[in-house]
């Protein structure tokens, strides 16, 4: 589409854009004008850190899900806010690979207030920290 001359309005891109990587490739492949990103932010709020800041620690990764916990119930209502959160944060993908994690998903997904889920994010964080550095 961007090369067709008649085309004058810009492209956005849109679908599976998952990190900053698959956004410049995007720009790249395509040539559009702008990309949009969607569901990659739920659980990855992160994702639109530069490429030149360090990556979060696993801490400071947990923070910012708490906050979005924190911020949803805030916003909404807890009822609300907790049904909105819980799904994202199970889909996390700092979870990714972690050994026996499916009873920790279920939790997440079954929780029905917001000190419960984040008991869970904090067990979480303690699972994460204590897992072997990949090499």
């Amino acid at each position: 589409m961007k090369n067709n001359p008649r085309i004058t309005i810009p492209i956005i891109g849109n679908g599976d854009v998952t990190s900053p990587q698959t956004a410049h490739e995007r720009f790249e492949q395509y040539g559009v004008d702008a990309i949009m990103i969607g569901r990659a932010t739920f659980g990855c709020p992160w994702i639109f850190r530069s490429p030149n800041e360090p990556d979060l620690t696993i801490d400071e990764k947990i923070d910012v899900l708490k906050e979005m916990l924190r911020i949803n119930v805030e916003r909404i209502d807890e009822y609300r806010g907790i049904l909105h959160t819980r799904r994202h944060l199970a889909a996390s993908p700092i979870f990714k690979g972690v050994p026996d994690f499916k009873q920790t998903r279920i939790a997440m997904l079954r929780s029905t207030n917001a000190c419960e889920l984040l008991d869970i994010l904090d067990k979480c964080r303690e699972t994460l920290k204590n897992l072997p550095l990949e090499s």
